[in-house]
């Protein structure tokens, strides 16, 4: 019963991650106009160097193109953007872990930091605090919930990092 539960929450998740409304399901994500500009612009580099990145690549720009851009100021205080850090509880072994979300050529100096070209960075980018997400993994899907935001840049104006 329980995978049940599990497999019919994650289609939920997935629903709403592709806009499709639904009264109970979380809003679409939001990410703020800088950081569409930079990520899309990190995407262009990555693949101009080759770093052989282009399943990930391509599910990061298809979040970017999925997603509502906003400007930056008017992001809400509870989403996940570039530089917010966090924490997250994974739902199926009730685990809290810290995060911060960075650029990958960004230093990682408490170990915390969760690269924008992974699956769990993905999956961060634009979630609400409270609301379930779904990382990918290579047996599906792990579901986590960012239960608090830490430091989120637009809610500090601090548009420059």
């Amino acid at each position: 019963m329980r995978k049940k539960i599990h497999n019919s929450r994650i289609a939920e998740i997935n629903h709403s991650e592709k806009g499709e409304s639904s009264l109970t399901g979380p809003s679409p994500k939001h990410i703020s106009k800088i950081d569409f500009d930079r990520l899309n612009e990190a995407i262009n580099i990555a693949r101009e160097v080759g770093e052989g990145r282009n399943i990930v690549l391509g599910r990061l720009k298809k979040a970017l193109k999925e997603a509502k851009v906003v400007p930056a100021e008017k992001m809400p205080k509870n989403v996940v953007t570039m530089n917010s850090a966090g924490k997250i509880l994974w739902l199926d072994t009730r685990e809290v872990r810290l995060f911060w979300l960075g650029f990958p050529n960004a230093l990682d100096h408490d170990g915390n930091k969760v690269s924008i070209f992974s699956s769990l960075g993905i999956a961060l980018l634009g979630s609400r605090v409270g609301e379930d997400a779904a990382q990918e993994v290579p047996t599906g899907h792990r579901l986590f919930k960012v239960v608090k935001l830490l430091y989120q840049p637009e809610a500090k104006r601090d548009y420059h990092l």
